[in-house]
């Protein structure tokens, strides 16, 4: 067992785990991302032709739930309202990496998906982020103290919080699995039947 209690464990080092890796580490959390594959943000790689489709600048920020397709279409609002398209696209531009504007707002690296990838591997190096790959999750518990357990390839962890950032079931060929879809449901979280979308 690690000595150790993180602040924050993060399940998955696509991009969404690590953009979110990097901001807590650099509030000043002590913050360990696990992943089962030893590639970090594989779709990220992919997507856009491997140029990366990293958002849309024509997204309206007031009215977000225009363009999410779900039961519940204001569910994005919230995030999407404090943490702009304008907001990453500042962060791509403070990381120097040239990008382009192709059909209707879609924002695309002129080089390399590569490069996005880097940008959150720096951001998660400034927050003093560790990771752990690859490394699978064997089991998540929560510890009579209110902590959380897990017993990963290496050994058991425990932190004060968990964020699952496993992606969805969309590339298997590439790691995807359901398993946060399992931890979801462990925990007593209502899981909407996945439907492929973009």
């Amino acid at each position: 067992m690690s000595d150790a209690t993180w602040d924050a464990l993060i399940i998955g080092a696509g991009a969404a785990g690590l953009f979110c890796a990097g901001i807590a580490g650099q509030r000043g959390l002590r913050v360990l991302v696990l992943d089962h594959s030893e590639k970090v943000a594989e779709k990220v790689r992919i997507s856009g032709g491997g140029r990366a489709n990293f958002t849309n600048r024509e997204l309206d920020t007031l009215a977000p739930h225009k363009h999410f397709i779900s039961a519940n279409p204001n569910f994005c609002r919230s995030a999407l309202s404090r943490y702009t398209p304008a907001d990453f696209t500042a962060l791509v531009q403070r990381h120097g990496i040239a990008f382009h504007e192709k059909h209707k707002g879609q924002l695309f690296c002129d080089r390399s998906a590569e490069d996005l990838i880097d940008m959150l591997l720096r951001e998660c190096e400034t927050g003093g982020v560790q990771r752990w790959q690859p490394c699978g999750v064997k089991a998540v518990r929560m510890a009579g103290d209110g902590t959380y357990e897990l017993d990963t390839d290496r050994g058991s962890v425990r932190s004060r919080s968990i964020v699952v950032a496993t992606g969805g079931l969309s590339i298997p060929k590439i790691g995807a699995t359901d398993f946060g879809y399992r931890i979801a449901r462990q925990f007593g979280l209502r899981v909407v039947e996945p439907r492929p979308a973009l």
